[in-house]
């Protein structure tokens, strides 16, 4: 099934996306074996990560502006919210903290998900525009304090819209836009970029920059981001931004747009761990009935019965078990059935997951031993001489009848049905892959 992200509201938006998170997540405890243990991480990172966004709710969106040294990040967030809450420039301490500002209810759950420490909350009122928005001010991501670093690392991907805050002399520095920019491209993250202090420039140089700074984004794979020049100090450009930041409020859509990107980013490392157009097909359970039931003695048996129903014998020997060594190769035919045209990794996830030869082995013999087999019907003088084709076909339909149901009956829940499951974890992950198909990055 594939499910479509376009023209849904809100409510709908979040209730698929739920459902995509929580078959993703059953799917890679199911089958995490099968994807390397960098993807594995990275994906189960995401998995937490969108569970814990969702589990939120969509009514904030969270606006993180981002950028290095010098770049003016925290005077615009004072600038946008009215307030010298943010400490600026030189003045800011070794260790900086993420500040936030939220208009409207507090946001306090979303907040300690963000990890932002009480001191560095702001409530604000008025402006109803920005209600539900929830910005943040994020650490230089250029800090030589390796702790800023992590911490701008930890909360980019958290974040529903990400603010490049960028300075006009440092603009082309190849540290954000390799590390970050073109990040967020590939991962389709909402992103907008703010070339800051334009106040310092000449008309003609700003616009000369702006398009230098798009060129260099459309490098990065963000050709349609806007670049949008503003001036913190002067105020200049700010009404226009705070109108995109209150656009994206009011749509109610950034947040769910934001979980969308990350399970895309998710589609494409888990996309390295299957094959190209392979569909796992289910082998017939009852090739495998009908195979170990033979090895059990179950057509032997039923040979017997025919003879003795017939008159040719009079009892039918005992069933000596399976042996598991019978049971292994059946076993082994059944996954590489199960896994054709799958990665090799894939065949060992099914492999463990079915149940080995030896459990099969008793589990198939205590229900063939379990078979309360009816008596075998016999017949006597001329009535039964020439009837005795139909008993003896009767009585081996029987038992072959009785003997697959039990074999059948172990082999369901131990073989075919964790292969099922096995199989519908393989479909939804390469559903996540064709989504990230489908978000081809832009040249």
């Amino acid at each position: 099934m594939t499910l479509s992200f376009e023209d849904l509201g809100p409510r709908d938006a979040t209730s698929a996306l739920k459902a995509r998170v929580a078959r993703l997540k059953s799917s890679m405890d199911w089958a995490s074996e099968a994807i390397e243990p960098g993807v594995r991480a990275e994906v189960m990172a995401t998995i937490e990560r969108c569970e814990r966004r969702l589990a939120l709710g969509i009514d904030h969106t969270v606006v993180a502006l981002a950028g290095g040294t010098g770049s003016g990040k925290s005077s615009l967030f004072n600038a946008l919210t009215g307030t010298q809450f943010a400490v600026p420039g030189v003045a800011r301490p070794t260790t900086s903290a993420v500040s936030a500002a939220t208009w409207g209810d507090t946001a306090s759950a979303l907040l300690d998900w963000l990890e932002v420490e009480p001191p560095r909350r702001l409530g604000l009122i008025g402006k109803p525009e920005l209600t539900g928005v929830v910005l943040l001010d994020l650490p230089d991501h250029d800090s030589v304090n390796a702790a800023n670093r992590a911490i701008v690392d930890r909360v980019v991907p958290m974040a529903d819209l990400l603010v490049w805050v960028m300075d006009p002399q440092k603009y082309a520095d190849n540290a954000v836009h390799s590390a970050y920019l073109k990040v967020a491209s590939d991962h389709g993250q909402p992103s907008l970029v703010v070339l800051n202090h334009v106040d310092r420039l000449a008309t003609e140089q700003a616009w000369e920059v702006v398009r230098d700074l798009q060129r260099l984004l459309a490098d990065d794979g963000l050709a349609e981001v806007p670049v949008m020049p503003v001036s913190a100090r002067t105020g200049q450009g700010l009404e226009v931004l705070q109108d995109e930041l209150a656009g994206a409020a009011q749509s109610r859509t950034l947040a769910s747009e934001a979980v969308r990107a990350d399970l895309v980013s998710a589609g494409r490392a888990l996309s390295r761990a299957l094959s190209r157009d392979a569909d796992p097909h289910l082998p017939d359970i009852e090739e495998l009935v009908t195979s170990l039931a033979n090895a059990a003695g179950i057509e032997a048996l039923a040979d017997a019965s025919a003879s003795v129903a017939a008159g040719h014998t009079k009892a039918v020997p005992t069933l000596v078990g399976l042996r598991v060594e019978a049971v292994e190769r059946e076993r082994l035919d059944w996954v590489d059935a199960a896994t054709h045209g799958l990665p090799v990794a894939w065949h060992r996830v099914v492999a463990d997951a079915v149940a080995p030869a030896a459990l099969l082995a008793e589990e198939i013999g205590a229900a063939v031993s379990a078979i309360a087999w009816p008596p075998i019907p016999r017949g006597s003088g001329l009535k039964g001489f020439l009837s005795r084709r139909v008993r003896a076909s009767a009585a081996a339909k029987m038992v072959r009848l009785l003997g697959a149901e039990a074999v059948r009956a172990v082999l369901v829940p131990l073989v075919r049905e964790p292969t099922e499951l096995i199989h519908q974890a393989y479909r939804n992950l390469d559903e996540l892959t064709e989504l990230a198909k489908a978000e081809v990055p832009r040249d």
